[in-house]
């Protein structure tokens, strides 16, 4: 569980990304091993 403080909200902001499904590169490292080749 997050504790919504100062920090926690700029860690987990989704400000920048263009749009609410796009994902920062530390949410793609975690899903990279799960992504089948092309």
């Amino acid at each position: 569980m997050v504790t919504w403080t100062g920090i926690a909200r700029r860690e987990h902001s989704r400000e920048g990304l263009r749009y609410p499904s796009d994902m920062m590169d530390g949410e793609w490292a975690l899903i990279v091993p799960f992504v089948p080749p092309a």
